[in-house]
């Protein structure tokens, strides 16, 4: 998992299968990293290729927090199975799903 910056926008990039235990360390760095004053994240999953439902559970509960704090997370994803995935939790009316980075920070630009 790395996490890096980019004109107030972090980006979470995560690569591989996110299990129970990933999703502890995935927790553990969004509590950890300063999001302030509005958190803006981007989630970058085009390399992974499995999600576990504690995962979810855990942008979810962020997605609200963010929110609250006039942020956003915005999930950007091209494997199909993850995007049916996101399709069939209908977590893809909880999140804005884009195809990539340049679209995810589009979409950040024209919130703003």
């Amino acid at each position: 998992m790395e996490i890096t910056v980019q004109d107030d926008i972090h980006i979470i990039k995560i690569s591989g299968s996110i299990l129970q235990s990933d999703s502890e360390e995935l927790d553990r760095n969004l509590s950890d990293h300063n999001f302030s004053p509005s958190p803006k994240v981007i989630i970058d999953l085009t390399e992974v290729n499995h999600i576990c439902s504690t995962a979810l559970g855990i942008l979810v509960s962020y997605k609200k927090k963010f929110n609250s704090a006039e942020g956003d997370i915005i999930i950007v994803v091209n494997d199909e199975d993850l995007l049916q995935l996101f399709e069939i939790t209908m977590l893809d009316k909880v999140f804005k799903v884009v195809p990539t980075i340049e679209d995810a920070f589009d979409e950040f630009k024209l919130g703003n």
